[in-house]
């Protein structure tokens, strides 16, 4: 059963990844593929980096595969622009002031813009999401 759930999750992955916009007005010149052993992971905050597949996080709408290592959390804060994440693997664990919601691989969330909320990974092991970004990635702390 486990099995047939990554592959649908790899599959959705790939499906938003191949409609998502690629940021330029002219069509690419051939297809890109980008096996996960050279995906190029850097450090967004302690404990959680982002591979870029495409757009630019600092700039506007952009892709990435997004990981957590097992336990991290991300205190209560928001984003100026909405984000929508699939899980992959592992547990995300979301809460936006209605209680701990634990998501495991296939789940979808949208963070809707200015809305406070945690982000986290579960005890057990790393998370990683496909996560798209409608504006600059930012990350706004509150308490």
């Amino acid at each position: 059963m486990r099995l047939v759930q990554r592959i649908f999750v790899f599959a959705a992955a790939v499906v938003l990844i191949m409609v998502a916009p690629d940021g330029s007005s002219k069509s690419a010149a051939k297809d890109r593929v980008v096996p996960i052993e050279k995906m190029q992971f850097t450090q967004a905050v302690p404990g959680v980096s982002k591979a870029v597949l495409w757009g630019d996080p600092a700039k506007g709408p952009y892709g990435a595969i997004t990981r957590f290592t097992k336990g991290t959390k991300v205190a209560w804060h928001t984003h100026s622009h909405d984000i929508k994440a699939v899980v992959i693997s592992g547990t995300l664990i979301y809460d936006s002031g209605s209680g701990e919601q634990r998501l495991g691989p296939g789940s979808f969330v949208q963070e809707r813009s200015s809305i406070k909320h945690t982000t986290a990974a579960g005890a057990d092991s790393d998370l990683i999401i496909f996560e798209e970004g409608s504006g600059p990635f930012d990350l706004k702390m509150v308490k």
